[in-house]
């Protein structure tokens, strides 16, 4: 099991855990799912190649720090022999005070760090590098991310509020009356959105309840895929069958075979519900 730190307060009402990757993946060519939430990595191994579905050429070669935007599409990685990094999963919307940039603006994209924060990110690194333990070095990075924290952004408690909500129906609610239950238009919950989370909330709506789905899946049993479909608030089983294969690429039934592989062959990597094996 990869070691998690939980940051104190106030690291910890924006960023999930920070966490440590060492060894082989045991699928060297997976398929990542979208995620409603941004991630950072600190690179100490090999080069990290991401790919677009279908194309065989990378559209980033990720060697030492990187972000990772929301994304609304799946996408292949290919792991180096020797893997080890640091990463910060941070909670949706809670990017942007570290970044200080529309987030959308990192929408499906992966995002070399230097791009981001110049000189410091190298810093951080090396400083990072140096460190003689994991602990040590969880340390520094929480030193580092509470020195780039800023003030809350305007429009954070909106959009934070609209999160628990949407979170709270796993997805299944509508938007409008989302924005009228707080007294500010679509349009403009929208924009706040983007700005600081990465996309409208229409469509982390849709990545909540997808993730749903994919948590209410249990791979050693069998799946009736019309109540799943009843259960998650779609309007029909053709409504989910066309999410499945937007977000996946697969439709239920190729998924559930791949996430079975994954079962049987890597009990620990199946708690991982946004990773396939990429072949």
């Amino acid at each position: 099991m990869s070691p998690i730190y939980i940051p104190s307060p106030p690291l910890n009402a924006y960023i999930h855990n920070l966490y440590y990757v060492d060894g082989r993946a045991p699928y060297p060519h997976e398929k990542i799912l979208p995620d409603s939430r941004l991630d950072l990595k600190i690179n100490f191994g090999g080069a990290v190649q991401a790919y677009e579905v279908d194309h065989a050429e990378p559209f980033a070669t990720c060697s030492d720090s990187w972000c990772v935007g929301l994304w609304s599409a799946s996408h292949i990685v290919d792991w180096p022999l020797d893997m080890q990094y640091f990463g910060v999963s941070f909670k949706a919307g809670g990017a942007y005070p570290f970044l200080q940039l529309p987030v959308s603006e990192l929408h499906n994209q992966v995002v070399p760090l230097d791009v981001l924060w110049g000189h410091c990110a190298a810093e951080i690194r090396e400083r990072m590098y140096a460190a003689s333990t994991i602990e040590a070095r969880f340390a520094l990075l929480e030193q580092y991310l509470l020195a780039r924290l800023s003030e809350a952004p305007d429009g954070l408690n909106a959009v934070q509020y609209a999160l628990t909500q949407i979170a709270r129906c796993n997805g299944a609610l509508s938007i409008r009356a989302l924005s009228d239950q707080m007294g500010i238009s679509q349009n403009h919950l929208s924009t706040e959105f983007k700005r600081l989370v990465g996309g409208t909330p229409k469509a982390l709506a849709r990545l909540y309840r997808f993730e749903q789905v994919l948590r209410s899946i249990d791979p050693a049993q069998p799946v009736d895929w019309a109540e799943l479909a009843y259960q998650s608030c779609y309007y029909d089983q053709s409504h989910f069958n066309k999410d499945f294969v937007e977000f996946t690429g697969h439709n239920p039934t190729e998924y559930l075979r791949l996430r079975r592989r994954v079962h049987a062959e890597n009990p620990q990597r199946a708690q991982y519900l946004r990773l396939l094996p990429g072949d």
